[in-house]
């Protein structure tokens, strides 16, 4: 049985470097994708002036290119390749067959949130993390809370309290009565993450019941 998995991570570590240099940017990471023996991250950089930002990525010893893939008003959205692959994080993801549900950083701390297939997969993520020297703490493990049941519609427990929370404190009404910069102050996140997960889990809702095999 699959089983998720809270992990901190903060220092040391290639995603934290680059926030270090960037302390009031928040990124988040979309995903990760092999690319032969490398890994590709796609990357949401939130801000509103991105120009800059980009400029200070094409300018660190670790990134050969970047990519602008999608562009907001608030965020956009990178693909970046490395010069060598700077840490083995990202390819243990992939190695364990780890689901990214979720991944928000800002300063030099990341919060990852990933589903393993099994505990074992955990366990030898946790292993490698420690051997490679990556100062990984995990917050929180727990298994999918009633995986079958449609209530919950393929969302992760984070997902689920962030939209409970949102809903019943006035998230979407029009006007809204509770801004994601206050949600998150409230559970103790940024406002970007808060945001994320309401994305997120609100793509796994529409996903499960427009798209779901059963309908």
């Amino acid at each position: 049985m699959s089983v998720i998995a809270e992990i901190q991570i903060e220092g040391n570590f290639v995603l934290s470097e680059l926030l270090a240099e960037l302390p009031d940017v928040p990124i988040q990471l979309e995903r990760v994708i092999p690319a032969g023996e490398r890994t590709v991250p796609l990357i949401w950089i939130h801000t509103d002036e991105p120009e800059p930002v980009e400029q200070h990525l094409r300018e660190h010893r670790l990134i050969e290119s970047i990519t602008q893939l999608d562009v907001f008003e608030d965020r956009a959205l990178y693909r970046i390749e490395w010069t060598e692959e700077p840490d083995s994080i990202f390819n243990e993801i992939q190695s364990k067959r780890a689901d990214l549900l979720d991944a928000v950083g800002m300063g030099e701390s990341w919060t990852f949130e990933l589903r393993f297939p099994t505990h074992d997969a955990l366990s030898g993520f946790h292993d490698h993390c420690e051997e490679a020297g990556l100062p990984l703490s995990v917050n929180r493990i727990y298994r999918p809370s009633s995986a079958e049941s449609p209530t919950r519609y393929g969302l992760t427990d984070i997902q689920y309290d962030t939209l409970l929370s949102a809903l019943e404190q006035g998230y979407f009404t029009v006007p809204r009565e509770i801004t994601s910069k206050e949600l998150g102050a409230q559970l103790g996140v940024s406002d970007q993450a808060i945001t994320e997960r309401i994305r997120r889990g609100t793509t796994n809702i529409l996903t499960h019941i427009l798209v779901s095999p059963e309908n």
